[in-house]
């Protein structure tokens, strides 16, 4: 590994698959400031050259739950609908995109009680029924609004929040509505992939005779392949009821479980593994499937950033049949929600060049640009600014990877957000030789209800002001917001910190950063 100009990292493997096209990227890797320098040539190649094309990913966005209360005709009178519809169509105007990937999460069920669900419909249906309207209501409008700011395809994937999870994922509590899972999913499938004529909307057979999803599972309406030109998309749901769900299930010395009777697996139904494998197969061996993108909500490598979540991770990690299978057939990308912030990560399975990329997208808060050639994949990330907490339609390029194919020898670079992170790094670290104002960096998640960036926040009733870098690889999403704390010098040269009981620090971003480890 060597490092660019510009700060960036650079990888070269030999990859296995044989490719009897080679192309040069028509992609330019430049590092736009601004949008402004950009919206010429991003439009241009949203637009495509030669075979060039792209899709626009957004994970976790949670502000489609208001959808949940009324009709179509209702929802496009409120705030959430103009305001959301204001920023799509900036977005597409400016960047465009053949289609668009939901990593998961577009609502947000699990805090919600059974009851005060039923009584926002109007207090007539069955629990049953009630969420299965909730999530209809939801999801039509999610894919409403998308269609009118010209994104007629969506790939869905269910999170757990769509579901119920959390709380609702209990056998028993006051939130609790996992009797109404199948419903949950239902409404997810027939909201999201369904027409008006109830036909399933990525139902064409791949690769000859697979069908495009698991028919016959859980997952028949929420599990589906779909080729897009040079690229086959596969989105997965990853949660499994454990037995007959009468109890909570956890297994602490493995890091399984942990989220009431539902865990986080695709490993469990052989079904469901059975059909992924065979349609990774597939795309593999087929000529005119240049790039293989999976998406499911949960991570997998770890560690990973995270921010205001239940830091859900698949059962097994690294070590799942899942995992195996995008490594063994030559997955590209795997993209996942769940953590509500971004980290690139490539594999450590040997002979594999695939990149786990796990995004935020909150309130539309950072997306995702994917520009795909014959042998290129170019992956961007951009990140909002402005004067308002949230819906400011202004965005700025932030990070890239690159996966250069063009060669018998893959060629994977980085930068930015989107810098690789090197999984046995340290990730958090402090040198104790500056306290900068809080709001001179942007902490992801952490603003006040003027901005989208916090100047100050109250730790155990002590306002705090002061930020500590983070020196780790983790970067400043990991900064400590400090208050009341001097710094002195050191017993080995430089500063350090000197705390009394007056002195606050904390950190925004959340941990653990490893499932089943003391």
């Amino acid at each position: 590994r060597t490092n660019r100009a510009g700060g960036g990292n650079t990888e070269a493997r030999v990859g296995r698959r044989d490719r009897s096209v080679v192309s040069k990227s028509k992609f330019n890797s430049k590092n736009y400031t601004s949008v402004s320098q950009s919206v010429t040539d991003e439009r241009t190649l949203a637009q495509g050259v030669d075979s060039s094309w792209r899709f626009l990913v957004f994970a976790d966005i949670h502000g489609m739950t208001s959808f949940s209360w009324g009709d179509l005709k209702h929802n496009k009178n409120t705030k959430h609908w103009t305001e959301q519809l204001r920023v799509l169509n900036h977005i597409n105007k400016n960047w465009g995109g053949d289609l668009v990937v939901l990593p998961g999460d577009v609502a947000s069920y699990g805090g919600v009680r059974l009851e005060d669900l039923m009584d926002k419909l109007g207090g007539d249906l069955s629990p049953e029924d009630a969420v299965y309207q909730a999530g209809r209501n939801c999801f039509n409008g999610t894919r409403e609004i998308f269609k009118h700011a010209g994104y007629d395809t969506l790939i869905a994937t269910v999170g757990d929040h769509e579901i119920g999870g959390n709380e609702g994922f209990r056998p028993f509590g006051k939130k609790s509505k996992l009797h109404t899972l199948p419903n949950a999913r239902l409404a997810f499938g027939d909201g999201f992939n369904r027409n008006s004529e109830d036909e399933f909307l990525f139902q064409q057979p791949l690769f000859g005779n697979i069908p495009s999803r698991p028919l016959g599972t859980p997952y028949e309406n929420t599990t589906f392949a779909h080729v897009h030109k040079n690229a086959l998309f596969v989105t997965v749901d990853a949660f499994e009821l454990v037995g007959d769900g009468k109890s909570d299930y956890i297994d602490l010395e493995k890091g399984f479980g942990g989220e009431g009777a539902v865990t986080c697996t695709v490993d469990g139904d052989g079904q469901h593994i059975d059909w992924f494998e065979n349609i990774l197969r597939g795309g593999s061996n087929d000529p005119s499937v240049n790039h293989i993108i999976v998406s499911a909500h949960l991570p997998i490598i770890q560690p990973a950033r995270k921010v205001k979540c239940s830091g859900q991770f698949l059962d097994g990690g690294e070590g799942s049949d899942f995992w195996r299978l995008m490594n063994e057939f030559n997955v590209d990308l795997y993209l996942a929600g769940e953590v509500h912030a971004n980290t690139a990560t490539k594999t450590r399975y040997p002979d594999s060049d695939l990149i786990q990329i796990i995004s935020r997208g909150n309130r539309f808060n950072n997306f995702l640009t994917v520009d795909i050639d014959n042998d290129v994949i170019e992956v961007k990330i951009y990140n909002e600014y402005g004067d308002l907490p949230r819906w400011n339609a202004q965005y700025e390029e932030a990070g890239i990877v690159t996966i250069d194919k063009t060669s018998f020898v893959t060629d994977i670079s980085s930068s930015g957000m989107l810098e690789l992170l090197e999984v046995d790094s340290e990730i958090i670290s402090f040198d104790f030789e500056e306290i900068q104002p809080m709001g001179m960096t942007q902490v992801l998640g952490l603003r006040s209800l003027e901005g989208l960036i916090a100047t100050n926040i109250t730790i155990r009733g002590t306002r705090c002001e002061g930020s500590i870098p983070n020196m780790g690889t983790f970067g400043a999403q990991y900064n400590a917001q400090v208050g009341n704390i001097a710094l002195v010098e050191g017993r080995n040269g430089g500063h350090a910190a000197k705390f009394d009981f007056e002195s606050r620090m904390g950190i925004y971003g959340i941990g653990p950063f490893g499932a089943g480890e003391p």
